[in-house]
């Protein structure tokens, strides 16, 4: 950082042979340092820092020497006088051009339009505290309107946060104030999906409708929303009974131009998948899947044929009756007024049909790791948190087979009591045998605490070890 000092005072500015300007000597007026601050990350432009107010040359001087070494300590921050409102919407631009997700960046958009401007946006960027931050989350907790739940409240903090690392790391402010915000609790919510026959029911009453096979995809794939409507022919393959979810349909209000055909479709975006670790997802099919499927597709080359040149074939699974790709929230709709039909003891949301396949694969003792791969879950500890209540009872059948797999000897362990199953492959108690059972009252009250945990079992006494006490 190169800097230096100069005086201001209400003399005649005086200059000597070479043009330079020349320090008043009389003992007035105040001494300031000028230092170069490099260049804004952004605009390109020259930053400079100012100080004033010292009394002499030499206080302006170590002042100006502070600050140089602060700057190589990391220290020197410069946010070029701009407003909150100004660094975020930058921050935006920038992360937009870079490739962010399209619904993240819809869902930082929003964030700043609605939450961090009206409370933050006329506060200049190194003046922004902790304590603005935590006004505000307290605010939009408060709203009456519409409660938001601690879990949005925390995405919201999210993006703030994120906004303010980076402007710490262009060393626009000295830290991060969103760092250490008090936050509501937020706990991921348990899933109760439909029982299998209400289920069956379900699907049994939306056969009939137009976008039966979409929704009997969405329940035998668990694939989101917008990754099923996303679903191209290309991606199928019958013989090997499997699809690919390579993108997906978004929910965006508006016209939005299409790069597939070159239009504009109301509504709905192609966008990529939620996560990396979804994007190129495999999903395996049943053989009733695959039925469904063939016969959905005989359907639609009939419709396409009476459209005619009017149809645009995006090459969708799943399209308006024009081909162009249907907006997600039609579908959702669709979804209710069908539930409405149909028998069933609960209402569920179009999601909870992910939910459902998720929570069938797990009863059928599918391992959970695959599980989450097949949802496409960015981590395993998601699919743990969102279905651990749904693993009753698997727990345990994973430790009897595992210790199936040891052989041992149970009559030569000490102290070991087996029970058979079932009741009618046991022993019966008699006086026989190595030991006698009737009237110990360890073993009667052992047996007793069997036969309630395990109805229909009893105790084999020729299996019972001498050395038991």
């Amino acid at each position: 950082m190169k800097g230096s000092v100069y005086k201001r005072c209400q003399c005649p500015v005086q200059r000597n042979a070479k043009g330079e300007r020349l320090a008043c000597k009389i003992k007035h007026g105040s001494w300031f340092y000028v230092a170069d601050a490099g260049r804004d990350p952004v605009t390109r432009k020259r930053r400079q820092i100012k100080q004033g107010g010292f009394a002499t040359k030499d206080e302006a001087e170590d002042a100006l020497s502070e600050l140089v070494q602060s700057r190589k300590a990391g220290g020197v921050t410069h946010d070029g006088r701009q407003t909150v409102q100004a660094y975020l919407e930058q921050w935006i631009t920038g992360k937009e051009a870079n490739g962010l997700r399209r619904t993240t960046v819809l869902s930082y958009r929003q964030h700043i339009d609605q939450y961090f401007v009206p409370a933050l946006g006329h506060l200049r960027l190194k003046d922004l505290r902790p304590g603005h931050i935590e006004d505000m989350l307290l605010d939009i907790a408060k709203r009456e309107r519409r409660p938001i739940s601690p879990a949005t409240i925390r995405r919201i903090h999210a993006t703030l946060r994120s906004a303010l690392a980076t402007a710490k790391r262009q060393r626009l402010i000295g830290y991060n104030p969103a760092i250490d915000i008090e936050l509501p609790k937020a706990s991921r919510p348990k899933v109760h999906p439909w029982e299998p026959e209400d289920l069956g029911e379900f699907l049994d009453t939306a056969v009939r409708d137009m976008w039966g096979a979409l929704y009997e995809t969405i329940a035998g794939t668990a694939g989101r929303r917008g990754e099923v409507l996303g679903l191209r022919w290309a991606d199928v393959d019958f013989e090997k009974a499997r699809g690919v979810l390579r993108e997906q349909v978004l929910h965006i209000s508006g016209l939005q131009p299409c790069a597939y055909c070159g239009g504009e479709h109301r509504g709905a975006a192609f966008g990529p998948i939620k996560t990396r670790s979804g994007e190129d997802r495999r999903v395996d099919l049943d053989a009733g899947l695959v039925g469904v499927l063939i016969a959905h597709k005989l359907r639609q080359d009939i419709e396409k044929a009476e459209w005619g040149d009017a149809y645009v074939d995006h090459g969708l699974v799943f399209a308006q009756e024009d081909g162009t790709p249907i907006p997600p929230d039609r579908v959702s709709r669709r979804f209710k007024t069908l539930v409405k039909a149909a028998d069933v003891r609960q209402r569920q949301r179009l999601h909870d049909l992910r939910h459902g396949r998720a929570s069938l694969l797990l009863a059928s003792g599918t391992d959970i790791a695959l599980v989450s791969k097949l949802l496409g879950h960015s981590s395993l500890s998601i699919t743990v948190d969102t279905y651990s209540h749904l693993l009753e009872g698997v727990g345990k059948e994973a430790a009897e087979r595992a210790t199936a797999l040891v052989p041992r000897n149970r009559s030569t362990v000490p102290g070991d009591q087996s029970v058979t199953n079932p009741a009618s492959e046991a022993v019966p108690a008699t006086n026989e045998g190595p030991r006698q059972i009737d009237g110990d009252p360890g073993i009667v009250e052992l047996e007793r605490r069997l036969r309630d945990s395990n109805p229909g079992w009893a105790l084999d006494p020729n299996r019972i070890s001498s050395a038991a006490p």
